[in-house]
Order: C-alpha cells, then structure tokens, then sequence
C-alpha cells in the first residue's frame, strides 16, 4: 500500500510517504507558506521514490485544529489530488498524529497528553494513556480534546492521570506553557513533537485504511470557533466581547450537561432513557457520543446521544425543548452529527421512529432516512411499532 500523508497545521508543515512500511518523511520550510509548497513538495517526495501520483492507493491529511488557513489549504490540496485520480484519504486527528509521533520515537508506556498552542491564550488537549504493544486507537483516552487555557488544562490533566506512570506533555503548547504545566504537574517530562506529524499521519492512515472515504467527506476539526469567524462577528458588532450570537453545536462535557438532557428527556418523553445510561455510556464506552444544541451563553435547547459503531452512525435519543421547537433545530443538530460522523469514517445511519410521529418521519426522511423494518410493540406508555429508518449513504 502507497499512502501520501499531508501536515498544514504548524507554521513549517510536513509530508511523508508510506510505500508497504515507513519510507520518508520530510518537515516543510516555514519560510515559505502552504500554498507555495502545494502540491510540489507531495509530488518531490514521491518522485525521489521513482512514483508518480497514480501510485498513491490512499492519501492522509491531518484535519485540526489547527491554523484555520493551513487547515484549509492542506485539506483543498489533498481533496483536489484525490478527486483527479479517484483515490480515497483518511482524515488524521492533529492530536493523535501527536500523541502517534511520541510512541513512534519511546517503546515505553507513558501518560502522554498531546497539546497544541491553540493561540489566544489556549491550547488545544488530549491525553492518552499509552501502552506497548496497542495501538493507539485501542489505548484508553485519559482527557477527551478540548480547548482551554493553559492552567485549567493542566489541572484537568492532574485529576485523570495518576502518580504512578510516567507523565509525558508533547507539543509546542506544552513548551511554550511549561511553567504553568509543571507548577500543577511536577512530575512531568516537556518534550517537543519528535517527528513530522505527517509520519504519524501516514502510519494511522494504515491503522485506519478501512476508514477511508471519498474526498468530499474530509472536515476540518476545529475544538473551538476559528478566528475568522469570531472577527467576522465582531465586525458584524454581535457581542462586546467577541463571543458569537448564533447558537452552537458542541459534545457535552461534565456533570451540567448531563443534567441539562435529563431535564430535556423529562419535557419531551414519557419513557426516557435517562441520562445516566447516557452518562455511563460516554464513561465505559468508546462508541457513544453526546451533543448539544445550545443558546449563545446559554442552556441547552436540544441534544442527539447516538453511537458511532465501525462505520455505521446510531442515533437513540433526539429531544428538543419544546419552547424551541419548529425552528429546525432538531434538522440542524442531526446534519451536524451526521456530517462530523462522516468524516469519522461512518457511512451509514438508523435510527428508530414511534410509527405514529409523523413530524419526526417528515423530518427524517428529508434528510434521507428511509423505513426498512419495523419492531412491533417496541415502545411503551403508550405501546407502538417503532418504525427501522436507514440512510445508507452518508
């Protein structure tokens, strides 16, 4: 297998080429920007191998966060290689080819949180407890990525990891943050990423070649909005400070959240599945995921709990607070689920409808969704079919 990996989001970027194994990977020239170096740099690399770009089975690309306009030029180029030559490309996690380029250069097991300056006073985080011999998929996630300023990072670090593992912090947040990490974290090691990103990009591209789709389905992963917009807002004098007054979609975090869909679930249900199997869920599985629709510094007005199983996308519960309903929040919330479970691999959706919700069948089946079975007597208070929606095609 030929698979060409492209990094945008530092300064310098990188591209690596994976031809059956490691072949080489180069880190770019920051002197010159992104768009001056693509494509030429993929197409140098894989002519000093004697390859031409209908070699490549698969392309990679690193989706953020990461620098808005290096995201978005990296994500054009490999979009544009792979639609010409109808090839398929796996979008790569900068946190994880993080995380990735630490277990390329240590065999060791290590707590390793990747950061990554996030600008405007923030990093953006995750952290892994790695082990020898898993890959990095298979190893448990110790902090889910987030943005967040450096001391409230680094204490949220300090409550999940333990004393007893070696810590490890990588990346040019945890060096240009060191202080503050090693005040709050003492025992930790500060390292820069020892390798481009794009050779971690090009190893998980393998890791997950099963994942790989079509060029369109690639989506930049932005932990918080991009600088743009918030200047695009504040020109439009939506805030004081800054902050955007359209609602946002974002993955529920911590103990108010859960509260927030257990007081959705009681308004909209008269059997609810109960945030606490939704809370457990988010805990001891990998496969769960949990949205919220939210008002501009304010509580949550819809949610979507679903499950991300291989490719297919699972939705369980949808509930919107029935003050804001016929808004088309409830569309727009799914679209959001539906688009960022697509560019994590899914290519499938079903879901489960009472057979007499006629508005919820209208809306899911303008967004594509179709009946393919029935469970009878599947819901109760009062008993009802329950209609088997897919959408087959993402």
């Amino acid at each position: 297998m030929v698979v060409l990996a492209l990094e945008t989001v530092t300064r310098g970027g990188s591209v690596a080429l994976w031809r059956d194994g490691p072949v080489e990977a180069r880190q770019g020239d920051d002197a010159r920007s992104h768009a001056e170096r693509l494509p030429g740099a993929l197409i140098d690399l894989l002519a000093a191998h004697g390859l031409l770009l209908p070699a490549v089975d698969i392309f990679a690309v690193v989706t953020g966060p990461g620098s808005f306009t290096g995201l978005r030029v990296g994500l054009a180029a490999v979009q544009g290689l792979a639609l010409a030559g109808h090839r398929r490309v796996v979008g790569i996690p900068t946190l994880d080819a993080l995380t990735t380029v630490w277990r390329l250069a240590h065999e060791d097991d290590a707590q390793v949180v990747a950061c990554l300056d996030g600008q405007r006073g923030e990093v953006f985080l995750t952290a892994t407890d790695v082990m020898a011999g898993r890959r990095i998929d298979d190893c448990p996630v110790l902090v889910a990525p987030i943005a967040a300023k450096p001391d409230e990072a680094a204490a949220l670090v300090g409550r999940a990891v333990t004393a007893d593992r070696p810590l490890v912090i990588v990346g040019d947040g945890a060096v240009r943050y060191a202080d503050t990490f090693l005040a709050c974290l003492p025992g930790a090691v500060v390292a820069e990423a020892p390798r481009p990103l794009a050779e971690a990009a090009a190893r998980l591209a393998v890791e997950r070649a099963d994942q790989a789709g079509g060029p369109h389905a690639l989506r930049a992963v932005y932990l918080r909005r991009p600088d743009v917009e918030i200047a695009r807002d504040r020109r439009a004098g939506r805030t004081a400070s800054g902050a955007a007054e359209s609602p946002t979609i974002r993955r529920a975090e911590g103990a108010m959240d859960l509260r927030a869909v257990e007081e959705l679930q009681r308004k909209t249900f008269t059997n609810p599945w109960g945030a606490e199997a939704i809370r457990w869920e988010l805990e001891n599985t990998d496969v769960a995921r949990l949205y919220l629709w939210c008002q501009p510094e304010g509580p949550a007005v819809a949610y979507c709990a679903c499950w991300v199983i291989f490719d297919e996308l699972h939705i369980n519960s949808l509930a919107v607070d029935p003050g804001w309903r016929r808004r088309g929040i409830a569309r727009e919330l799914l679209q959001h689920v539906i688009a960022e479970s697509a560019a994590g691999g899914a290519t499938s959706a079903t879901l489960e409808v009472r057979a007499s919700n006629e508005a919820a069948r209208q809306l899911y089946e303008g967004l594509g969704f179709h009946v393919e079975g029935v469970r009878r007597d599947y819901y109760r208070d009062p008993r009802e079919d329950a209609l088997i929606l897919w959408k087959r095609a993402l």
